[in-house]
């Protein structure tokens, strides 16, 4: 039974809120920072709220995942977890994210109630238009890092949230992609905005963003520490394997970080000469 509800929670999933450490992890101060009183708390109230937000979002599609190969097996879908039992665990994260965010900081607090507003503004009302939904999916990235950045009380420089606005950008889409080549012609029974989107304009958003994503990134390099330029070459590395993958049918983000091994070698690589580069 706690499997069923580990799957409910899809901890998989809890990886994007690493987000939250990049700002001090850049400037060089996450271990002038005590983990234990700022970046557990904040991590473990932006995975709550993440996992309420997953169900929320299976709650809402449960017949469409029901006639998804791959989603059919979730725990609301499925069958193994009414919803109205869905519905209580929710609650209790939902509640559990904003008191713990509290005695975070009010403004963190902020944060979280403003992930949560988008996270449920995609589920009822945004995942359907064309455009709109991968920049509301590229908006829960960016409240992240700048949660990230009221936690630790690290500024978030103005090349940073771009660099991470086009890299999420270019996640979405690649998502997106990854949905319309998996599920070809029955794409649009599962997402009706896939009914809409064409592969040639989702791969020229994952080349213009890939592309905007390199330009901020070397840009934040220059100008945070110009050590850093010579980890361009890896991130471009692993936008090009991701732009592949994505060509496969195979986009979803957290899958690819985690199934794929040559993006999670280089992605160690460039985490491991930031490293070396920041804080030796």
């Amino acid at each position: 039974m706690h499997k069923t509800y580990i799957k409910l929670l899809r901890l998989s999933q809890w990886i994007k809120n690493l987000l939250l450490l990049f700002p001090p992890f850049f400037a060089g101060s996450i271990f002038n920072n005590s983990l234990m009183e700022n970046g557990f708390p904040a991590l473990l109230a932006f995975c709550l709220a993440a996992s309420c937000s997953y169900i929320i979002n299976d709650i809402k599609d449960i017949e469409s995942d029901r006639n998804h190969d791959g989603k059919k097996n979730r725990s609301i879908a499925s069958g193994e977890i009414s919803v109205s039992t869905a519905i209580s665990v929710a609650a209790i994260l939902f509640f559990l994210a904003l008191y713990i965010s509290f005695q975070v900081s009010t403004n963190f607090f902020l944060y979280i109630i403003a992930y949560l507003l988008i996270s449920a503004s995609y589920t009822y009302f945004f995942k359907e238009i064309v455009i709109l939904d991968i920049f509301i999916i590229s908006a829960g990235f960016i409240v992240r890092v700048l949660a990230g950045g009221e936690a630790f009380g690290v500024p978030v420089s103005n090349w940073l949230f771009m660099t991470v606005f086009m890299v999420s950008l270019f996640l979405a889409s690649g998502k997106r992609m990854g949905e319309l080549v998996s599920l070809g012609k029955d794409a649009h029974t599962h997402r009706k905005s896939l009914s809409s989107y064409s592969l040639s304009f989702l791969e020229g958003v994952l080349w213009f963003s890939a592309s905007s994503a390199l330009v901020m990134y070397s840009l934040y390099t220059l100008e945070h520490r110009s050590r850093l330029f010579y980890t361009v070459p890896l991130a471009a590395f692993g936008l090009l394997r991701f732009i592949y993958i994505a060509k496969e049918g195979k986009g979803d983000p957290t899958e690819v970080l985690l199934g794929d091994r040559q993006v999670m070698g280089v992605g160690i690589v460039w985490f491991l000469v930031i490293c070396f580069v920041t804080y030796t």
